[in-house]
């Protein structure tokens, strides 16, 4: 056969993609220029969630993150993800690639620039760091502080046991999530803000998948607290970085260092209320993740 008469063959691209893990973090871009047909109540919803999109790419805002579509919807992170999950099906939106190592792979990259079957943008880049506070509002204003955006707070109801509430088995509760943003080069570094470590146990699963580290927000009268958020994080490879709030005199790092178990360089003094402190200490847990690479 000439070359003249040869068919061209076109690329090849496999019927069923994975869909890509979902997060509170993950940016959501719509695809599309008109609405889709819907044939249940699932597809409405997806089509509400895309239309919200649709608008704001329109206006020429900012992607928006799971966790800020639930907000603005008013549903749960978990139905969120779910129809966010049905546009990617229907291929009327693409996502933020999870990056499990805290890093971007130039080859994921290459396949999301190129490849026409990737549910991801290579355009979006997102990144996840989990604050706690002992108390919970240390936590909050060190996020408040550290933010460049007004953190957007979410309310999510938990069914939790009987011994983490000390109220009947399967009763909801109401908790508050918090999350703010740092911009850092072409990448969205989130911080999420959790409730008390006590209802860990309904919520841990889900907010630990791929964040790069975590700081727990705390002082010398809450140390006994923190050394339960210690214990819980030491089940996860997580780089966690325990950020003192500074009182003059008070607390001694090499001190606290020693009583978790834990090199000094993990331990940071800080004031909460200072945008570069509370940057500084940001930065010394990523400071972790990217030694733990080398």
């Amino acid at each position: 056969m000439s070359s003249a008469t040869r068919i061209p063959v076109p690329p090849y691209t496999p019927k069923k993609v994975l869909l890509p893990p979902l997060g509170e973090h993950t940016l959501v871009r719509p695809l599309g220029d008109a609405p889709f047909e819907v044939g249940d109540t699932v597809g409405e919803r997806a089509l509400t969630v895309w239309l919200l999109l649709y608008h704001l790419d329109r206006e020429g805002a900012a992607p928006l993150t799971i966790m800020e579509i639930a907000t603005r919807l008013r549903m749960s992170r978990g139905v969120t993800i779910l129809l966010v999950s049905e546009l990617l099906r229907h291929h009327r939106a693409r996502v933020s690639r999870q990056q499990l190592r805290g890093v971007f792979d130039p080859r994921d990259e290459v396949r999301d620039s190129w490849g026409r079957s990737s549910h991801c943008d290579a355009s979006l880049r997102s990144s996840k760091v989990i604050v706690l506070g002992t108390p919970e509002h240390r936590g909050a204003e060190f996020l408040g502080t550290c933010s460049a955006i007004t953190p957007i707070t979410h309310v999510e109801t938990l069914y939790t046991s009987a011994a983490t509430t000390q109220a009947h088995a399967d009763t909801p509760v109401s908790v508050q999530l918090s999350m703010g943003r740092v911009p850092v080069g072409t990448t969205n570094l989130h911080l999420l803000g959790l409730p008390d470590v006590h209802l860990f146990d309904a919520l841990w699963p889900s907010v630990v998948r791929d964040a790069c580290g975590a700081l727990v927000v705390t002082g010398p009268e809450d140390l006994d607290q923190a050394q339960t958020a210690l214990d819980l994080l030491s089940e996860h490879v997580l780089p966690v970085q325990i950020v003192l709030d500074h009182v003059p005199g008070d607390p001694d790092p090499e001190a606290v260092a020693h009583r978790f178990g834990v090199p000094e360089s993990q331990v940071t003094l800080c004031d909460v209320r200072s945008v570069p402190a509370t940057r500084a200490a940001l930065g010394d847990v990523i400071n972790q993740r990217t030694a733990r690479r080398v």
